[in-house]
């Protein structure tokens, strides 16, 4: 195997494995943060309620404006630097929540943790810089794929890690992974080739406008608002949903990590599938068949589901419908992208993510007050399955 071929395939296992450690890292907090504001202080059930959609949110509302930023920076001082930033910075981040004495404190460092977040689009710009063309498409299914099994994967990860250890060793146990990661990182991944700064700055303004002026983007970028949102809102308070069945406190995080599993794992082994149902069918009814699915779900996981092992199946068969949509969206983007432009569309797809991320804890917290834990799956359930349905439809109605 010729060496080029080899550092190429380093870098991009690398990258994947930085995504799939922070993924990971991450998101298996994020289920316990009911459990960690009991701990630190929060005994009033509402406000650990409500706290827990301040918190889920803080991070990815922060990340939004953030992202662009970095972006420019990414630009100017190389995509290697910003991956390597970004993985410290989670490290350092984490670490301070597990100091946090306080729920205000905690807040505070999850807006840090979103401050200094960027990870995904830098890592797509440096794939796509290191790779050649005609490999492009291949290496970026694989650093979503990643993406994709560590924020599913974290949680399970974090619910046994704390069972064994406590909830604050945990933050320190992310903390210190997040840390090697940053050193493979610097010392493993090639530097970014240089490309003529005068000509990339004059053609960054019109591929913007480019990019943000087509209407066929801005509805796939919105439905991967919705998709998220749907996801989102009922992470935050799934461990208090899981004691609504009477778990014995010393399973809740396992349990609660299990649940998130069930459907990570049926989703890694079928995502190849739906890649090659995409390309047979048309990636606009595998969208939407994924969404219509994936809603259903939901909605049967808040209304019907009366047991763990219940939920566990509707979770399974969620994750089996849920797989297609990020990397098919994804997908469908990247072809739409102008030439030059598909990191660009990485990241606007990428902040769409952080949207839904933003909106989805908070609405999850909301919606757990005011009409109950069950509504945080059905009611997002029920809007997506409508706008599945929809798009089928529409797709079915353009085919004939």
């Amino acid at each position: 195997m010729p060496t080029t071929v080899r550092r190429e395939r380093l870098n991009l296992w690398v990258i994947s494995a930085a995504q799939f450690l922070t993924l990971a890292g991450m998101t298996a907090i994020l289920p316990l943060l009911p459990l960690y504001l009991a701990q630190i202080g929060v005994s009033d059930r509402n406000a650990v309620k409500y706290w827990t959609g301040a918190l889920g949110s803080a991070p990815f509302a922060v990340a939004v404006f953030a992202t662009p930023i970095w972006g420019s920076l990414s630009d100017r001082f190389g995509y290697k630097p910003m991956v390597v930033r970004s993985v410290a910075g989670i490290a350092i981040a984490t670490v301070g929540m597990g100091l946090a004495s306080s729920p205000v404190e905690l807040l505070v460092w999850r807006g840090v943790q979103g401050a200094v977040s960027g990870v995904f689009p830098a890592a797509v710009a440096l794939v796509s810089a290191l790779t050649p063309a005609e490999r492009v498409g291949r290496a970026l299914a694989i650093l979503q794929s990643a993406r994709a099994a560590g924020g599913l994967c974290g949680p399970l990860l974090g619910g046994l890690v704390a069972d064994l250890i406590g909830i604050h060793a945990l933050f320190y146990w992310v903390g210190g992974i997040a840390a090697a990661t940053t050193v493979l990182c610097a010392l493993v991944l090639d530097r970014d080739p240089e490309e003529p700064p005068a000509a990339h700055a004059a053609a960054a303004g019109s591929l913007w406008r480019s990019l943000l002026g087509d209407g066929g983007t801005l509805g796939m970028l919105a439905l991967i608002v919705l998709f998220q949102v749907t996801l989102m809102t009922s992470w935050p308070t799934l461990a208090l949903f899981v004691q609504k069945f009477d778990v014995p406190e010393s399973r809740v995080a396992t349990t609660t990590g299990l649940l998130i599993f069930a459907s990570g794992f049926p989703a890694l082994v079928t995502a190849t599938v739906w890649a090659r149902l995409g390309a047979r069918r048309g990636l606009v009814a595998m969208i939407a068949l994924s969404l219509a699915c994936t809603g259903t779900a939901n909605v049967c996981i808040g209304l019907l589901a009366e047991s763990i092992p219940a939920v566990l199946a509707l979770r399974a068969f969620a994750g089996l419908s849920l797989a297609g949509f990020i990397p098919l969206s994804f997908e469908w983007l990247a072809q739409r992208a102008p030439a030059g432009a598909r990191g660009r569309m990485a990241g606007l797809a990428s902040t769409a993510m952080m949207v839904g991320n933003v909106i989805g804890p908070a609405l999850g917290g909301w919606l757990a007050v005011r009409v109950g834990l069950a509504s945080t799956f059905y009611a997002p359930g029920a809007m997506l399955a409508a706008v599945g349905v929809g798009l089928a439809a529409l797709s079915l109605g353009a085919d004939r």
